[in-house]
């Protein structure tokens, strides 16, 4: 998803425990998860709400990712979503519980480059 979102030149942020890298305009930037990385975000000139994806790729125990509800961002939680982790953040957020059912194998190899 990562490289789908940056090929069709969007706005996308990656977190995992550590780091949150930015892409943007062809360029990556990071910052630490420990100190608000969603402060300084870019704005769109001409759309009052364009929020911008977030990929989180997480393993907090018994902690949701530091996300408030004032940031603008969509988060997507990329991880599995353990009880314990996911509990809290999707009650904060009133996130959605999508899922797909397993890949066959003959579905990987179809699917193979």
């Amino acid at each position: 998803m990562l490289a789908r979102l940056i090929a069709s030149r969007q706005v996308v942020i990656l977190c995992d425990n550590d780091e949150a890298y930015l892409f943007f305009h062809g360029q990556v930037y990071n910052h630490s998860m420990d100190d608000r990385p969603f402060r300084y975000l870019p704005k769109h000139k001409h759309i009052p709400y364009c929020p911008i994806l977030a990929l989180i790729d997480v393993d907090y125990v018994k902690r949701e990712p530091p996300i408030k509800s004032s940031v603008n961002i969509w988060p997507i939680q990329a991880s599995s979503p353990n009880p314990v982790r996911w509990k809290v953040w999707s009650k904060q957020n009133n996130a959605a519980l999508l899922g797909m059912p397993a890949w066959s194998v003959d579905e990987l190899a179809e699917a193979y480059v």
